[in-house]
């Protein structure tokens, strides 16, 4: 009797227990919560507001949602006016899920921030053309006279380094002072070690040297395009050939060389980029570090653009201004 009512005893029990399960299965509260998601969301940078299917929650990164059903959902994200919206579709699964946002700059934003580093790599292209222009001034005169008097010996040297230089590519005149020289001047004063040179060291002779080549021609034909006649009348008056280079000749050769000369200047300004080659933080080369961190070289290229642009335009105009002077002085 005892057994019969213990088997009994344990069919019912299981009974009950079907019928427990059978109705928490179907119990809204046990489904929802088996069917639920959460959902993390975060950005790069945060305070980006979040959409949900299409909808806005008015929450902000980050943040996490509880009781997301379980499925594709459209998710996205958005920090106007400085920051472009970032999209994705997720399948979310039951219980926590995580994503994040890496949100890009708009490309007025991007430019804005790239344009402090761009402003001192101009301040050094700058400074650069100046003084290359400068010291080409100086050796352009020296070599420009030279061409120019009665001395063959004075003629060739000046003819070879003229040629010599207008001949062959400013980059190769570059890498051959950054990277041919060392070599040179370790056999001279250092045992034969090459001697290193500093970027802008070597920025600074190219330039000046390439410059002083252009800038002799321009003297060159500044002389010769004073009348002769004006060397004879000198000449006449007793001067020697140098006093009426300096005195007569010159001062008449400088009024018609200053429009050249600022011609040259503007060249030398959009030619100081190739010194980016051997490393000098210069504008072009401070514009290739920021795209290799950002990878956003349309935008850095136009602002480069424009900042040459804005460069150039002024001296342009001076240019133009001084040859109308100077021709209503004639």
């Amino acid at each position: 009797m005892g057994k019969m009512f213990s088997v009994q005893y344990k069919i019912h029990l299981a009974l009950i227990l079907t019928a427990l399960l059978a109705f928490g299965l179907s119990c809204p509260a046990f489904g929802a919560a088996k069917n639920e998601a959460s959902l993390e969301i975060s950005s790069d940078p945060a305070g980006a507001t979040i959409y949900l299917d299409g909808k806005n929650t008015h929450q902000i990164t980050p943040y996490t949602f509880h009781g997301l059903s379980v499925g594709e959902h459209h998710i996205s994200v958005s920090k106007p006016p400085y920051y472009r919206s970032e999209a994705k579709q997720m399948t979310l699964d039951s219980g926590a899920n995580v994503t994040d946002f890496s949100l890009p700059e708009t490309s007025w934003y991007y430019m804005w921030l790239s344009l402090p580093n761009l402003l001192l790599g101009a301040l050094m292209t700058l400074f650069l053309t100046i003084v290359a222009v400068f010291d080409g001034i100086i050796i352009g005169t020296f070599a420009g006279v030279a061409r120019v008097i009665h001395n063959k010996v004075a003629n060739m040297l000046a003819g070879i380094y003229v040629d010599f230089i207008r001949g062959t590519p400013l980059l190769v005149q570059i890498f051959m002072i950054h990277f041919g020289s060392p070599p040179l001047l370790g056999m001279l004063f250092n045992n034969g070690q090459p001697v290193p040179i500093n970027p802008f060291i070597s920025a600074l002779v190219a330039l000046s040297i390439n410059s002083g080549a252009y800038v002799a021609e321009i003297v060159r034909a500044g002389i010769q395009s004073i009348d002769r006649g004006q060397m004879e009348a000198a000449r006449s008056l007793g001067m020697s050939y140098r006093q009426a280079m300096r005195h007569i000749i010159l001062p008449q050769a400088l009024k018609r060389v200053i429009p050249p000369l600022g011609n040259e200047f503007i060249a030398m300004l959009k030619d100081s980029s190739l010194v980016s080659v051997i490393g000098m933080e210069e504008l072009v080369r401070k514009a290739q570090v920021i795209v290799t961190r950002s990878y956003r070289p349309t935008e850095t290229w136009f602002e480069v653009g424009i900042i040459f642009l804005i460069m150039t335009i002024p001296f342009t105009r001076i240019v133009a201004h001084l040859e109308r002077r100077l021709k209503t002085g004639d």
